[in-house]
C-alpha cells in the first residue's frame, strides 16, 4: 500500500465520519424524526460515496495520474471504513449512553410511518399489525444491532468500491 493510498483513506475517512457526525447532530437537534427518514438516509449513503470517490481521485492525482484496481479500492475502502465507523461509535454513544429515550422517539416515528405507507398503499391490516409489532419489539439501535448495521453498510459500500476502483484504476504503460 502506497503512502498516498493510506494517507488518503485516512484523511479523507475522518473527514467522512465528521461530516456523518455532523448530520447526525443536525438531525437529533431538529427532529429526531429524521432519522428515519428515507430520503435523508439515501443521501448520506451519496455523500458517503462522493467523499469515497474524492479520495480516490486525490490518490490518483497524487500518484501522478495512475492508480492500480487495488490502490483505488483500498483508497475507497479505508475512506468508508473509518467514516462509517466513527459515526457508528457516535451514534452507539448517543443513542445508547446520552440519551437513550431517543430511540423510543425515533421508534415511534418509524411506526408512524410505517402505518402511513401500509393505509397508503392498502397494506392488508393484519401485515401492517406485524410490521408494527415487529418494529415495537426490535432495539434497531442497540449496539449489536448498529454494529451489525455497520457492517451491512460496508459491505454495499464494497460493491460500489469494486465499480469505484475499476472505473478510476489507470496503470502506466510501458510508453509512460
Amino acid at each position: 500500500m502506497t503512502e498516498a493510498v493510506k494517507k488518503n483513506g485516512i484523511n479523507f475517512g475522518v473527514i467522512l465520519g465528521v461530516i456523518f457526525v455532523l448530520c447526525y447532530v443536525a438531525m437529533y437537534s431538529i427532529d429526531l424524526k429524521y432519522f428515519v427518514n428515507m430520503w435523508l438516509g439515501i443521501g448520506i449513503i451519496f455523500l458517503g460515496l462522493i467523499v469515497g470517490i474524492i479520495s480516490v481521485v486525490k490518490a490518483k492525482v497524487a500518484q501522478n495520474g495512475f492508480i492500480s484496481f487495488k490502490q483505488a479500492f483500498t483508497t475507497f475502502f479505508i475512506t468508508l471504513a473509518i467514516g462509517l465507523a466513527i459515526s457508528t461509535v457516535f451514534n452507539i454513544i448517543l443513542l445508547n449512553f446520552i440519551d437513550p429515550a431517543a430511540k423510543d422517539v425515533i421508534r415511534q416515528h418509524l411506526i408512524d410511518i410505517t402505518i402511513h405507507f401500509g393505509e397508503k398503499y392498502n397494506a392488508p391490516v393484519e401485515q401492517l399489525k406485524q410490521q408494527v409489532e415487529s418494529i415495537k419489539n426490535t432495539d434497531s439501535y442497540s449496539v449489536f444491532n448498529m454494529i451489525k448495521s455497520y457492517f451491512f453498510i460496508l459491505v454495499l459500500y464494497i460493491i460500489i468500491g469494486l465499480i469505484v476502483a475499476a472505473a478510476f484504476k489507470k496503470t502506466p504503460t510501458h510508453e509512460q
